[in-house]
Formats: C-alpha cells, structure tokens, sequence
C-alpha cells in the first residue's frame, strides 16, 4: 500500500500539474501518520483520476461551431447568407431555397436546426427574396443563369473558407432547378445532389396535376372545382392571364384537395417559424414572392429535365407522396431514366410538397443518415 502510495505522489509531482502542486503541500512524507496516510492515499488516487481523465481530454481537438450571417457581395450585389453548424470540422450543405421568392431560412432554423450536428449548413436569400430583397428591393439581372452564378461563387467561397474541395448540395422546389443545374454544369464541386421536391418541367406537371385534380374533384362532385378546372384546361383568360397566374389559381385547388401541404399540423407550424424571427418580422412574403416570381416566369416554365440521361455525381430524391404542387410522380419518372455514380429515391409518407417542414425529423435524421459515408476529398 504504501508503495502504491509513494508511486502516485511521485508521479504526480513528477507532472508539475496543479493537483501534485497541491498534494505535496498538503501531504508531506515526514508528516504521515496512519490517519493521514490514508486520507493522503485517497487524495494520491482521486488526484491521479482527475489528471489522467485531464490528460485524455487535452489530446482532443478542439470543436470550434460555425455560427455566421450577414449580407455578402454575389454577382455584383449584396445577398443575406447564413452558416451555421456544431463544428467547422464538418462537412458543407449548401442549402437553395424555393419560390421562387420565398427564403427558406426561418423554415431551417424552425423544423431542421438538427442538421447543424452533421453539417456546417449554408443557405442563402438569393437576389429579389428574403433579406436580399429587403437590402436591395430592385435587385437587377433576376434570372435562372444569374441565381445559378450566384450559388457557384457562394460554392467556391464555402470551399475556400472551409477548406473542403467539394460540399454537398442541397435544392428544393425551385431551388431544386437551379440546384440540378448547378449538378450537371458543376459536378467536381459537389460531393452529392439531393433534389427535394424536384422540379421536372413545370407546364407537364400542370397537366398531370390537373388530370389528378379531375378525378379527386369528380369523385366528391365537387362542381365550382370542376368549372374553375376546366378554365385552367382551356386557358381561359378571364381566370388567368398568364402561365403563373394559371399556376397560382391551380395552386389553391391543389391546397384544397392537400397536394400540397397533406400534413396540416405543418400548416400551423410553418406559420410560426415565418413569423418567428424578429429578422424576418417585416419581410413581406408576398411581395417578395411575386417579386421574383415574375421575373423569373419565363425560366420557369422553359425548365425541361425531362431528357437528362446522366448526372456525373451521386443523387438523392427525397419526395413527398401525396406531392401534386410539383407531380412527385414526373421526379420519379426522371429518377429511373438518368444513370449516377449512386442514385437513391426516398419517398415520405405522410409529406406532400415540404418533406423537410411536414416530416422534419425523419428529412433530418435520414440527410445525416445517407451522407454521413461521403469523403471530403
């Protein structure tokens, strides 16, 4: 015992840490009797089990999280990006909103602040939307080919300041046309592409949802739906003057049948992660939508992925079943005629159009789940 003794106060000494500082003050050789023997010899093995556990932990590197936002020139004008994650260490998801006019960033903060754990997560206001638009309401050059340049400088900046030579990217909705584009024109920038509700060619889909709309509004006799249907059918332009238009006022139908939203407790709750944030308090997401909308209506219904054969990076599809905004079945159709490295469809049961916000956790768990086997290279 008292070898034991002598060992651990020699060792601790031998250390020049605090506690062997300390136990040498309070535990003298000469002044041992049997009492305070073995209370030094407790204090000896706490001491060296404080040191030890100390020394294990000083070996470790240090977790820095990343916690950034403001307004940075792009394209030659300011837009609001934010990064946010647990650790700089991690891996970058460049995250691209859809609307298009509609910031998606209250909405990650709300339903997928887990992500943060897996990822340095970017996302950003493109030009004409959110923040951007509030620091710039006549943002100019508002089109597909600028909003695509735009998230390929953001890319090279998030390679730059993190060091990675490839991040993961991420598009949903609208932004999932700028993000497939953004795929097929740069792929050894990015490790993988998840398309969220992707977009395949949005005149075909109006067709197809209409067809769906027909059979649900046929099935409940549902005649004001059927007379507004058959107006969009016909392009009758005393209900809409315009293809975004025509979209809007299928939209509604399409809300009213849950194609769009099929979770409703979601409903509520995207109504709270909008208003939440005092950031965002006086955006007008209205104005900001139509905004941009307009602007980019002609890019909008031009988008055609329909003939893509192949993309050179991993793909995730992650789909809402009950989506008929954007027809989940055209992703799905497109999905089996493109060859990738690895490609994956991931469908949600209980999501129609917003996976993200109507199953919140399981698009968190499962985006950290199917990336977390990526290299940085």
């Amino acid at each position: 015992m008292k070898f034991v003794y002598l060992f651990l106060k020699m060792y601790l000494i031998t250390q020049k840490t605090t506690a062997g500082y300390i136990f040498s003050d309070l535990c003298p050789t000469y002044m041992l009797g049997m009492k305070r023997f073995i209370v030094c010899s407790l204090l000896a093995l706490c001491f060296w089990a404080c040191d030890s556990s100390g020394s294990k932990n000083s070996g470790r590197a240090v977790v820095t999280p990343v916690d950034e936002k403001g307004l940075i020139p792009l394209g030659g004008t300011k837009q609001y990006v934010e990064i946010s994650g647990e650790s700089e260490k991690n891996p970058v998801l460049l995250f691209i909103h859809g609307g298009p006019g509609w910031p998606q960033t209250p909405m990650l903060r709300y339903f997928n602040a887990d992500l943060t754990k897996s990822f340095i997560v970017a996302t950003w206001d493109q030009r004409g939307c959110g923040l951007s638009f509030m620091n710039d309401s006549l943002a100019q050059y508002v089109s597909l080919d600028q909003i695509v340049a735009d998230a390929h400088e953001l890319t090279q900046i998030l390679q730059n300041k993190f060091n990675k030579q490839k991040i993961f990217l991420a598009g949903f909705s609208w932004g999932s046309v700028v993000g497939m584009t953004l795929a097929l024109q740069h792929p050894e920038d990015y490790l993988a592409y998840i398309g969220i509700s992707q977009v395949v060619n949005l005149k075909q889909g109006m067709v197809v949802t209409q067809n769906w709309l027909s059979e649900k509004a046929t099935e409940k006799k549902d005649l004001a739906s059927l007379r507004l249907l058959k107006a969009l059918q016909e392009r009758d332009s005393s209900t809409c003057k315009n293809p975004l238009d025509c979209f809007t006022k299928q939209y509604e139908l399409v809300t009213q049948y849950r194609g769009a939203v099929y979770n409703s407790r979601s409903d509520t709750a995207m109504g709270i992660a909008m208003s939440r944030y005092a950031d965002y308090k006086n955006y007008d997401w209205n104005k900001g939508f139509y905004y941009s909308a307009r602007l980019l209506e002609k890019d909008m219904f031009s988008v055609d992925f329909s003939n893509v054969s192949r993309i050179d990076i991993p793909v995730y599809f992650i789909a809402g079943r009950h989506d008929w905004n954007v027809p989940a079945v055209l992703a799905e159709k497109l999905f089996n005629n493109f060859q990738a490295p690895y490609k994956e469809m991931i469908w949600f049961e209980q999501s129609g159009h917003g996976p993200l916000e109507e199953e919140p956790e399981k698009f968190n768990r499962i985006l950290a789940e199917k990336l977390s086997g990526y290299m940085d290279k």
